[in-house]
């Protein structure tokens, strides 16, 4: 168990070191003040979350199965020349007992929607109440737990379980693969592979009430991917095809080049769509919209010249007792003859609002639009590198190199799980391409000059 303690800073000396003001003295006798450990009842049990409610437990399963992954794949390989091949497999694997999410824990006791409309939505948690200790104080102390202080009970549990390390997840992964590989000769050498993929998994996110609801495509998994690997020395100089027998300075020149790449061409990274005011319709961690139809995605300027990967939906609203009008949000509630263009909420019994691609949901319910069912920009990267080889006598050597990372300086757009506000129909940046994508850069150009000896 883990233990969380507060300990509030206070201004122990007034001449305070370089204006921090500490919580306690090093050289003080005592240290910090110790936690508050909970008492342990006559039955040899103690308050599942402490008698200060500030104790995580680290909840298990009664049997811990260890996480397992099977493999299989098949490869079909052809000589098409003979430096040449074709390569063609099919790789997949299932992962079970594994995280759900990220992992390792997740929350075991969440509210469930079925009691969205009641009035203890706790009561439809999974483990509401299932363990409760005994009022010793409406029995006089005989109950089974004699004298057990009132700070000291509990009743288990109506609030969330995050530290559940159920290792009950599983995952899958199929892929088609095709290879094209020339083994060097002339000068040459290259690996082409593409693959066609499909990673799914389960999210957290309500994983306790329904793994189904969070089960989708893997966060990190391109559905698509080409990437091809270059090495070629250019046939110029000294022994080589083209101008063979020229001179050691002509040589210098145009002699000893070798050209390396490597181009990156791949899909886009998932992301799930959310809408605004979903927190009206239901109370968990879930916020998607209905399908009704479908979402044009593609990067293009907005009328403010901002990059984007979609154009939040929205709608002209004119009140018909003032004339105002607003620009709402497309999925919000409007009551007729509002006069503040605002939400209006907790209105289940209202018609759900339509617009181009989505429909809002109905109270208690879950968007059908599934996990991460949407993906981002594509990436394209190239990478290029320049090099020469000088031999000044047979002893010493000399290499000049160029690498070129992103040579043709081609963004890699950042709209995928962790970046960009995917709310189809909110305000602000919804929609807007604000950066490149994580782990990636513009052109850079560096440049090296190595001797040896």
């Amino acid at each position: 168990m883990l233990v969380h303690q507060q300990i509030q800073a206070h201004d122990l000396n007034s001449a305070a070191i370089n204006d921090n003001v500490p919580v306690y003295q090093m050289d003080s006798a005592t240290g910090p003040p110790p936690a508050q450990f909970p008492v342990v009842r006559a039955d040899g049990t103690i308050p599942l979350r402490g008698p200060q409610n500030s104790v995580d437990p680290r909840i298990r399963p009664t049997v811990q199965r260890p996480a397992a992954i099977d493999m299989w794949n098949a490869t079909v390989e052809h000589q098409l020349t003979p430096t040449m091949t074709v390569e063609v497999a099919y790789v997949g694997n299932k992962g079970t007992h594994g995280f759900a999410g990220d992992g390792p824990a997740y929350n075991a006791n969440e509210k469930s929607l079925a009691g969205y409309v009641t009035a203890n939505p706790d009561n439809f948690r999974p483990f509401f109440n299932r363990y409760t200790y005994p009022d010793c104080s409406a029995s006089m102390g005989v109950c089974g737990l004699a004298n057990v202080p009132l700070s000291d009970q509990l009743t288990c549990c109506s609030a969330d379980l995050n530290n559940y390390f159920g290792m009950d997840a599983s995952s899958n992964y199929n892929a088609l693969q095709l290879k094209v590989e020339k083994r060097f000769s002339q000068g040459l050498q290259f690996v082409s592979h593409y693959t066609w993929s499909r990673a799914r998994f389960h999210d957290n996110n309500y994983f306790s009430v329904d793994p189904s609801a969070g089960y989708g495509p893997m966060n990190i998994n391109r559905n698509h991917a080409w990437v091809t690997n270059i090495m070629y020395e250019l046939p110029f100089g000294k022994g080589k095809k083209y101008m063979g027998d020229a001179n050691r300075l002509t040589d210098y020149v145009i002699g000893g080049w070798r050209l390396t790449s490597i181009t990156d061409w791949s899909g886009g990274l998932p992301w799930t769509a959310s809408f605004s005011d979903c927190g009206e319709d239901n109370d968990t961690s879930i916020c998607r919209p209905n399908r009704a139809g479908s979402l044009k995605l593609g990067a293009k300027r907005d009328a403010n010249g901002n990059l984007t990967w979609f154009t939040p939906v929205f709608t002209t609203f004119t009140d018909p007792a003032t004339g105002k009008t607003c620009i709402i949000p497309g999925l919000r509630i409007l009551l007729p003859g509002s006069t503040t263009c605002k939400s209006d909420p907790n209105q289940c019994a209202v018609a759900r609002p339509t617009i181009p691609g989505f429909a809002r949901t109905a109270c208690g319910t879950l968007g059908n639009i599934g996990y991460a069912s949407f993906r981002g920009p594509r990436l394209f990267t190239s990478n290029l590198s320049l090099a020469k080889n000088f031999r000044i006598t047979e002893r010493y050597k000399a290499e000049f190199r160029m690498d070129a990372n992103n040579i043709f300086n081609h963004p890699v757009l950042g709209f995928n799980y962790t970046q960009g506000n995917t709310c189809i129909d909110c305000g602000g940046d919804a929609g807007r391409i604000t950066n490149i994508e994580n782990n990636t850069s513009m052109r850079l150009l560096t440049f090296g000059l190595r001797f040896s000896f």
